[in-house]
């Protein structure tokens, strides 16, 4: 069986996210989460493990938080490599 995503729109920036939205403004009520990268079961949609740190590669140009991908952030910007 197909599982599918369902998506809905971030109430700040209007753009299509997951279920438990952009960690600049979680859906706390969508939890439980399991970390993909821990795998971990959290209620907290902005959970950081040390395998995570790892895969961080973007920063939100509004609230400065780091993701591993850009579509968890409603403004992201890679993170300068030096």
């Amino acid at each position: 069986m197909t599982e599918y995503v369902k998506t809905f729109t971030c109430s700040k920036c209007n753009k299509l996210t997951s279920g438990k939205g952009h960690l600049c403004h979680p859906n706390k009520e969508a939890g439980p989460y399991t970390c993909e990268f821990c795998e971990k079961e959290t209620g907290d949609p902005r959970h950081v493990c040390s395998k995570m740190l790892d895969s961080i590669e973007y920063v939100c140009k509004k609230c400065g938080r780091l993701a591993a991908y850009d579509s968890l952030l409603c403004e992201p910007e890679l993170i300068a490599e030096d």
